[in-house]
């Protein structure tokens, strides 16, 4: 059996090509990541995945649902996304002021720490997935669609202005994932080396730079159950 806490990744939601009124729209994938990986390795799954959760947010979930998790059951992980993002209006007003990520670096890591520790009192098997990259361009283009010229100048100078800043946060919460995962001695499924590998990962992304879409899911579901196979036989 198979189950996953998550973000909206793992969630399937991809954003639709058309932004309404500028406010971006969300769908749900025919089938999530979670659920193409049960159906490559014949097993049922259950997604407790959540749009937009944080680690935090993930660990209230472990609370709510361990009573559904099963002894030996593989239950993959996958955080970081929307704990390494900012809070992007607040910066466009006061770019010179300190501002930290969603999920600061240390409440991120203890969060993750007591997910595992939740998992494994349930006698199921944490399983860690790293970051799928992202395209940082996109998505500062998309987070800054509706704002002025004047509030996205003050967010590419606290920036440093680059867009590139934006990776290397993100590349930060990715080695504190591979970091849990070494010191808690629980299996990495690392998905960005290959991502990253490729001549190019547009055209596995939504135009936000952030959400795989279809190509970009059946492209990690791929990766996952090519590194799970060894767990499941």
């Amino acid at each position: 059996m198979l189950a996953g806490f998550g973000d909206s990744i793992m969630k399937g939601v991809m954003l639709r090509s058309a932004v309404k009124e500028g406010r971006p729209e969300y769908e749900l994938s025919k089938q999530s990541i979670i659920e193409r990986c049960g159906q490559q390795l014949g097993t049922p799954v259950s997604n407790f995945a959540r749009f937009g959760c944080t680690a935090p947010m993930g660990e209230k979930l472990v609370d709510r649902y361990e009573s559904r998790l099963n002894p030996d059951e593989t239950v993959l992980i996958g955080y970081g996304g929307n704990d390494s993002d900012y809070d992007w209006e607040a910066i466009a007003d006061l770019p010179d002021d300190m501002h930290l990520p969603r999920t600061p670096l240390d409440t991120f890591i203890a969060a993750y720490r007591n997910i595992i520790s939740k998992i494994r009192h349930a006698g199921a098997i944490p399983v860690m997935l790293t970051m799928p990259p992202m395209d940082a361009e996109r998505y500062f283009n998309f987070f800054t669609r509706n704002l002025s010229d004047w509030h996205k100048k003050n967010i590419l100078s606290w920036l440093g202005g680059t867009t590139d800043t934006i990776i290397k946060g993100h590349n930060i919460y990715n080695d504190a994932i591979r970091q849990i995962a070494d010191e808690q001695n629980v299996r990495l499924l690392d998905i960005t080396s290959d991502f990253n590998n490729l001549q190019s990962i547009n055209s596995m992304l939504c135009n936000d730079g952030i959400h795989p879409n279809e190509d970009g899911q059946a492209y990690i579901t791929n990766l996952i159950v090519s590194q799970l196979k060894p767990i499941a036989a």
